[in-house]
């Protein structure tokens, strides 16, 4: 019997069902939506802030310490502040037992996981949880990367989480010899050395490529506590550690037992390089640390500085002043400067004071003085540029103007004479007039062409070096005079290298500046010259009959005394004084000056064959040495004839002695030679 048929059931159940599908509905969405928040927060927790990887580039300059090695003009280096960081060193060039001792202790099946060994993880958790505590660790040689790299050491589960992930990316985009070669170069082994270049270097005075088995077992335990076991690899701890890495490598299947036996026998033969002393280096390294922050451009943090300094050059400028300034005794001098740079710029050398330890303010660039007569070639750049030649005659007599009244160094005048002339002697009054006739504005701006960068005052006392300017802005000047009117500009970086190879700035080739007409710039050079041969900077004139040009410079009351000259492959410049700007005892740049001048580029010429200064060839003029000793046996026979002035020649003066009385100091108007 067929039932009968009920449709208030079918809804019913249409009903339920449609009511058990949005229960399920709700659920499944409240599932998908907790799932969904627990992930947000999960990532949000752990992983919000994981470091990016932006390049392959980046894992080798990461978080690195900004650390300055500095290498001299040949390649020798100064000094290193900050972390030592190795060269790049080739997994390619080290040999066999130097990567299975890493391996071995680190990270023994690198080749056989994908960054993380999740089967050591579990090895590691069943010893840790067997023995109670943690007696072993799952770490790779990619997370150990990861860990130096990228994140700190705290031990936490976020932490090591993001380990894991970073260790995966690196292992997808990097090959497995890339990664241990960066691990090689970045790992640190204490005693401030990152590298194993730097580590071989630094413990054993060798290259990685040289490195004994022993050695490399060494270097390979030292990672695991560098801060402890690198302090000393002689003891216990250090020795006891080698003999843990020789037996992981026994384990690894990479030497024998006997290798490793005989290996722990074999004594620990250390030879530490020690760190490099500055020493008289410092004045260089400290304007070289300024200079770098001046690239204008983000410069790896593992910077090797190449430098323009010539070592030998160097110590030759150190010993110049140091033989010649010293607590001031009978001289009344306690400090001097020297700087030197070639036509180009490149600084040679430079000496901001008698001694670095003692006093790390370099006077060549930081201490503005009185340049006196030292001023006085750009009084006559002037007067030649405004159509004077050196032959134009001025007469030395008194003068007055607006109520000044300059006189001579030596208190005397001597009348008509020409401007070569009044250069050699430094005469006073014919700078001055000089510079009324070129105009201060005018002196001022040659000047600020030439190369000094300090502001001077704008009265006609500059033509006697009144203002202040560096010994840097002075000597640069005289270098583009020696350079026939092309601005110098001095530097001291050449190029800046990083540890991988890589270039990461090049000083470029700028094209040159003319800023003062060449036959001008000669003409000064030969009346410079004859300041040297026999003026002012007698005591200047180098061995050999090498042409040297230069000017001498006193300020007032004997505070400062200068000597700027050049011949023709180096310009160099010297000051001498005390830093309370006390008065020296008659000291003049003829003087104290002159002589450092002379034994520095002496010293500094050794080897360089004889080049004569950039002069005009149609001035036709006796050499040097040749007019010297004219002029020397001229005023002999004044002498004889009984002469009363011949005293008074610059050539003939002589440098005071200790015990002799002090003279009297010149008034405001006569500023010295």
């Amino acid at each position: 019997m067929q039932g009968v048929f009920r449709a208030d059931l079918l809804e019913r159940k249409a009903k339920i069902k449609a009511y058990h599908m949005r229960l399920l509905t709700i659920l499944a969405v409240s599932v998908f939506v907790l799932v969904c928040l627990t992930s947000y927060a999960t990532w949000r927790h752990f992983l919000s802030d994981l470091p990016k990887i932006a390049s392959n580039e980046e894992i080798w300059t990461a978080n690195r310490k900004p650390s300055l090695e500095m290498v001299d003009a040949t390649g020798e280096t100064i000094t290193i502040r900050g972390p030592r960081y190795g060269r790049k060193v080739s997994v390619d060039a080290l040999p066999a037992h130097v990567l299975q001792a890493f391996l071995a202790v680190e990270d023994a099946r690198f080749f056989e996981h994908g960054g993380v060994d999740l089967w050591s993880i579990g090895r590691a958790v069943f010893e840790n949880l067997t023995a109670g505590h943690t007696v072993q660790g799952a770490s790779t040689i990619t997370q150990q990367l990861v860990k130096n790299v990228y994140l700190s050491p705290e031990q936490t589960f976020k932490r090591k989480l993001q380990e894991m992930v970073l260790a995966w990316q690196i292992d997808s985009r990097l090959t497995k010899k890339q990664i241990l070669e960066i691990y090689l170069n970045r790992i640190y082994f204490g005693q401030n050395a990152y590298g194993i270049d730097a580590a071989a270097w630094r413990f054993f005075s060798k290259h990685p490529s040289k490195l004994t088995l022993s050695e490399a077992a060494m270097l390979a335990g030292l990672p695991k506590a560098p801060g402890r076991l690198a302090v000393d690899l002689t003891a216990a701890p250090a020795i006891e550690r080698r003999a843990v890495v020789l037996q992981r490598m026994v384990a690894a299947g990479f030497i024998t037992q006997v290798q490793a036996d005989a290996t722990m026998r074999t004594p620990v033969a250390l030879r530490v390089t020690a760190d490099i002393p500055e020493g008289q280096m410092g004045y260089v390294i400290d304007m070289a640390q300024k200079e770098v922050e001046g690239v204008g451009k983000q410069v790896a943090p593992d910077r090797i500085l190449r430098l323009t300094v010539d070592a030998k050059m160097q110590a030759a400028a150190v010993q110049a002043v140091q033989a010649l300034v010293g607590d001031g005794t009978g001289t009344g001098v306690t400090q001097a400067a020297l700087i030197a740079m070639d036509r180009q710029g490149r600084i040679l050398a430079i000496v901001g004071g008698r001694n670095y330890d003692e006093s790390k303010y370099n006077r060549a660039t930081m201490a503005k003085r009185q340049p006196g007569s030292s001023f006085k070639p750009f009084v006559y750049a002037a007067a030649l540029e405004k159509g004077m030649t050196p032959d134009t005659i001025r007469v030395d007599k008194p003068i007055s103007l607006g109520g000044w009244r300059p006189r001579n160094f030596n208190g005397g005048y001597s009348g008509a004479m020409s401007l070569s002339t009044a250069l050699t002697r430094s005469t006073n009054t014919i700078a001055v007039q000089l510079a009324s006739e070129v105009g201060i504005d005018r002196l001022i701006l040659l000047a600020q062409r030439l190369g000094i960068d300090s502001e001077l005052p704008r009265n006609l006392s500059i033509s006697l070096g009144a203002g202040e300017v560096t010994l840097l802005d002075m000597t640069r000047a005289y270098a583009t005079l020696a350079n026939d009117g092309v601005r110098v500009d001095p530097y001291l970086i050449e190029r800046i290298d990083t540890t991988r190879g890589t270039v990461a700035f090049q000083r470029e080739n700028k094209a040159p500046v003319q800023v003062y007409e060449p036959l001008r710039a000669r003409q000064m050079t030969a009346m410079l010259a004859d300041v040297v041969a026999f003026g002012t900077g007698k005591r200047a004139r180098l061995p050999g009959g090498r042409e040297a040009a230069g000017k001498t410079g006193t300020s007032q009351n004997f505070r400062d005394a200068w000597f700027v000259g050049y011949t023709s492959d180096i310009i160099c410049g010297v000051w001498v004084g005390n830093d309370s700007s006390s008065p020296m005892n008659g000291v003049t740049g003829g003087t104290l000056p002159a002589l450092i001048w002379e034994d520095f580029m002496a010293a500094a010429h050794e080897g360089k064959p004889l080049s004569p200064l950039p002069t005009l060839d149609d001035l036709k003029r006796p050499s040097p040495n040749t007019l010297a000793a004219f002029y020397e046996s001229l005023a002999d026979m004044f002498a004889a004839a009984g002469g009363q002035d011949v005293a008074a020649l610059p050539a003939l003066r002589k440098l005071p002695s200790p015990n002799a009385p002090t003279p009297v100091p010149a008034t405001a108007t006569n500023i010295g030679r």
